[in-house]
């Protein structure tokens, strides 16, 4: 359970001129910015968007965006918080009633700022800083919400369609140029992570509507989502209370580019009485993995297991007793840790992420068939989770039980409609380990495909038609692969062969 304690500092090198292109470009790009759309059934597929954005340009921008996102920022790489944060995302997303016509991303950034944004082709981002902020777990619905409405409702397409003197093209030659070579990474960080607000004053204004649009069509998604539709101006709220205590300079990162008013608060308040009001969800999910984002972005994990503790002193919950828990396990105190482990049991009836935990420390301490006996009763029960097939599978590998292994990864790949691109990763290596070398190499392909890596999987499909027989089915099939990944257009294969990590 590596600690991910990268953090991000503001470069004060780039130039004066490039900062304010680039401010406008992003500005319209993650600000978002367009005219009004009055209700959530009506057509958003609107000609001057299309015109200036189509959704499959909308689409390819974005996942040259995202491969940018995954080589500079910090991103917090781990299953857990990945498969929460999607979880949450896609519940949303279907609540939209607009997921089968747009695919959604949803990932986590190691960045204490306050914000969350969301760029073309259904990328949402959520700094941790903002998810720590939140206390229930439809106070951070309310704002992943917000984004998914910016997306379904094509502010991206739409801003575009207003500042239509700047093209796709060069929106993401600026993009690129500034991530990789024309300033420091941790300035490409700045500038994404803070979404930075356009600098014409019909920008913002634009900003304004999408806002108020975006409020309308998230309550609504809430709701549909089985959320309280008050978590909106509950976040709206924190927001607003956070930026009152905010010492730096400037309003919060999130609300330079998500400009909140009393008006703004108010309409919310009174959409979300209209509502039909809905007693609080279970926050056990929330609390773990506010906990073990907390250890996973902490620089200091002394002061962050005594504030744990303290809380345990004065009231016993999920959160803090897993955190404590998380923190013996990275400092080796094993018995420790297994000691909170059955207190967090008591409290949440052996939920699944605690007994993977539990057999994280029995794995430890060398107890491999304790620890396989727990993943493969969670496997049973929850099959389609990659948490539980994941750790199962590398314990099965630890076994040299790779046939099993293979035959769970195998199984998990074809039961999920969308399944975690580091199945395919870790299917890889196992048909590496037992000598299916064409096999592996066309599993990293699918790996590559699943992060827009096209170039990447381009390659390894290559290799894997080394490995076949001439003329057999095997070459046939990979043949059209290639195919099929050439007929990418360009631009997003080139992007990727620029040495990018594709690694997660």
């Amino acid at each position: 359970m590596p600690i991910a304690s990268q953090q991000n500092q503001r470069s004060t090198s780039p130039k004066h001129h490039t900062w304010r292109t680039v401010a406008l470009v992003l500005g319209l790009v993650l600000g978002a910015g367009s005219t009004v759309v009055a209700q959530q059934n009506l057509p958003i597929m609107g000609e001057p968007a299309d015109n200036a954005l189509s959704p499959l340009e909308e689409k390819q921008l974005g996942a040259h965006f995202m491969r940018q996102i995954r080589a500079q920022m910090p991103l917090v790489r781990d299953v857990l918080v990945d498969e929460y944060i999607t979880n949450l995302g896609n519940r949303l997303a279907l609540a939209s009633g607009k997921s089968a016509e747009q695919e959604f991303t949803f990932f986590v950034i190691n960045d204490h700022q306050i914000n969350a944004f969301a760029i073309p082709g259904g990328y949402v981002g959520v700094n941790v800083g903002l998810i720590d902020a939140m206390r229930h777990e439809e106070q951070l619905a309310g704002v992943v919400a917000h984004e998914v409405a910016h997306v379904t409702q094509r502010h991206h397409a739409r801003a575009f369609a207003i500042g239509n003197q700047y093209s796709i093209r060069t929106a993401a030659a600026i993009f690129a140029a500034l991530v990789i070579g024309q300033a420091s990474t941790e300035a490409g960080q700045a500038a994404l992570a803070a979404g930075m607000a356009a600098t014409q004053q019909s920008a913002v204004n634009f900003t304004r509507t999408n806002e108020m649009e975006a409020d309308r069509i998230g309550i609504e998604i809430l709701a549909n989502a089985q959320y309280s539709p008050s978590a909106m101006a509950e976040s709206f709220d924190i927001l607003r209370r956070k930026n009152s205590l905010n010492t730096s300079a400037g309003a919060l990162q999130y609300l330079r580019t998500h400009p909140l008013d009393n008006n703004r608060i108010a309409e919310a308040k009174d959409r979300a009485s209209a509502q039909p009001s809905k007693a609080l969800a279970p926050q056990t999910d929330f609390q773990l993995f506010k906990a073990r984002l907390a250890v996973l972005s902490t620089s200091d994990k002394g002061q962050l297991l005594r504030t744990f503790n303290a809380q345990h002193t004065n009231k016993k919950n999920a959160e803090n007793t897993y955190g404590i828990a998380l923190l013996h396990i990275e400092a080796n105190r094993l018995d420790k840790a297994a000691e909170y482990l059955e207190k967090l049991g008591e409290i949440t009836k052996d939920h699944p992420t605690g007994e993977l935990t539990k057999a994280t420390v029995l794995e430890k301490k060398g107890d491999l068939d304790g620890a396989l006996n727990i993943l493969e009763s969670l496997h049973e029960f929850y099959p389609e989770r990659y948490s539980v097939v994941e750790k199962l599978v590398e314990l099965l590998a630890r076994k040299r039980m790779l046939s099993e292994a293979m035959q769970i990864t195998t199984r998990y790949l074809r039961r999920i409609q969308n399944p975690n691109p580091l199945a395919w990763r870790q299917l890889a290596s196992l048909q590496q380990r037992l000598g299916q070398q064409a096999s592996s190499h066309e599993s990293l392909a699918r790996y590559f495909a699943g992060l827009n890596e096209g170039q990447r999987a381009l390659s390894q499909l290559k290799l894997a038609l080394q490995n076949v027989v001439p003329g057999s089915d095997d070459e046939l099939r990979l043949q059209a692969s290639i195919k099929a990944l050439r007929g990418i257009p360009p631009g997003e294969e080139d992007a990727a062969n620029e040495g990018q990590p594709g690694t997660r």
